[in-house]
C-alpha cells in the first residue's frame, strides 16, 4: 500500500476503512513529560495541547487545538496542571455571571492561536483537531458534582438552564470552527465513571442528551465523542443520537476493548485504550509493546481503529514507555 499522510491514515481509520498502518492519537501530551522526550524545555503556544516539537520523534498523526470553555469554579494551580478547587455556579442568580465569565467568542483573538496550528498541521500532513465542549461537564463542574447530583432531583431545571446557556456559547465557537478547516471535533463530555455512568441513563436522557444534541447538531465535521471510564451503557445514544462516528478513549480496566470491537466495530471507530494506571506510567518498555502489539493486532484487524492513550499522555507517563510505544506502532500497527 502507497504510504499515507498522517492526515489521510486518520481520516481513513475514522471512516472504519483501513489505512497503512494504525494511526495514534492522543488529545495531549503534557509539556514535562514532552520535555523529556525531547530532552530540552519545548514550547506549547496558548491552545495548543502538544508541544510542536515532539512531531519530530514520535509518529503522532494528529494535533489538537482546545476550544473548550473555561469552568466556572475556582481553579487551583499545581505546577501547569490545574484543578477545580470550588464551584461557583451556586444557584440560578449565578448564571448572569456564568454568562460574563465566558470569553468574547466573537473575538478574533480567540481563534488566532487555532490558525497557527492549523498551519502547522497542513505543513506536517497532520489530522487537525477542535477540542470542544457540548454544555455538560462544565454545568455539573461549575455547579460542584454534589450540588449537581441534588439538583438532578430537587432542580433539574437548574442544571438545564445552564446547559442552554454555555450550549448557546459552544455554538457560537462551532459555528467558526466548521469554517476554519479542522478535520474533527473532539467531544470531551465525561459521563461515566470507571464502574459506570455518573448518572443513570434515563436522568441522562431526559435532561442531559436533548441540550448536548442541540449543540452537537451544528458540528459539520466528524464527530469524535470523548468520556473516560465506562459508557457502554450510553454508547447506544451517543452513536444514534450525536452521530459520532468514533469514540474515545476507552479507559483501560474500564472497558474491554476486545469485546467492544465486536459489538461496535462495524458501527464506529474506537480509539483507546493504553493502560494509563499502569504500564505507561509504572511498567516496563517490554510491558508497554506487548500491550501495544496485542491491541493493534486484534483491535486494529481490518481498519477502524486509533491507537491511544486511556485519556492523554500525563506528566507522570515514562518517557522511555512513550518511546517504546512509539516503536511498536511503527512495527505492529503497519498493514499488509
Amino acid at each position: 500500500m502507497k504510504p499515507m499522510s498522517s492526515r489521510e491514515r486518520f481520516l481513513t481509520a475514522l471512516k472504519r476503512q483501513q489505512p497503512d498502518r494504525v494511526p495514534w492519537f492522543e488529545s495531549y501530551v503534557h509539556r514535562g513529560l514532552a520535555d523529556r522526550i525531547v530532552g530540552r524545555k519545548t514550547d506549547l503556544p496558548p491552545g495548543w495541547r502538544t508541544p510542536p516539537d515532539l512531531y519530530k520523534i514520535l509518529c503522532l498523526d494528529t494535533i489538537t487545538y482546545n476550544f473548550r470553555p473555561p469552568f466556572y469554579a475556582i481553579m487551583e494551580k499545581n505546577g501547569d496542571v490545574e484543578q477545580l478547587k470550588e464551584g461557583l455556579l451556586k444557584s440560578r442568580d449565578d448564571l448572569k455571571a456564568l454568562k460574563e465569565f465566558l470569553p468574547d467568542p466573537e473575538n478574533p483573538d480567540f481563534y488566532r492561536g487555532a490558525e497557527e496550528l492549523l498551519s502547522f498541521a497542513r505543513q506536517n500532513g497532520l489530522a487537525a483537531i477542535a477540542g470542544i465542549r457540548v454544555g455538560l461537564s462544565n454545568t455539573y463542574n461549575s455547579m460542584g458534582y454534589e450540588n449537581f447530583s441534588y439538583a438532578l432531583y430537587d432542580d433539574p431545571g437548574f442544571i438545564e438552564e445552564s446547559m442552554e446557556l454555555i450550549g448557546e456559547w459552544c455554538i457560537k465557537v462551532i459555528e467558526r470552527v466548521n469554517d476554519l478547516g479542522f478535520d474533527a471535533a473532539y467531544i470531551s463530555e465525561d459521563i461515566a465513571f470507571k464502574w459506570g455512568p455518573m448518572f443513570s441513563p434515563e436522568h441522562f436522557r431526559k435532561y442531559m442528551l436533548p441540550h448536548m444534541k442541540k449543540v452537537v447538531d451544528h458540528i459539520a465535521i466528524p464527530r469524535i465523542y470523548h468520556t473516560d471510564g465506562n459508557p457502554l451503557p450510553m454508547l447506544k445514544d451517543l452513536v444514534e443520537e450525536l452521530n459520532i462516528c468514533a469514540i474515545a478513549n476507552l479507559e483501560h480496566g474500564a472497558v474491554d476493548i476486545f469485546q467492544v470491537k465486536e459489538e461496535w466495530g462495524d458501527k464506529i471507530c474506537l480509539i483507546g485504550n493504553m493502560d494509563l494506571h499502569y504500564t505507561l506510567t509504572m511498567g516496563t518498555p517490554e510491558e508497554t509493546v506487548l500491550e501495544a502489539k496485542e491491541k493493534l493486532e486484534k483491535v486494529g484487524r481490518g481498519g477502524g481503529y486509533v491507537i491511544s492513550s486511556s485519556n492523554g499522555l500525563t506528566e507522570y507517563c515514562k518517557a522511555e514507555n512513550i518511546l517504546a510505544l512509539n516503536g511498536a506502532i511503527l512495527r505492529y500497527g503497519v498493514y499488509y
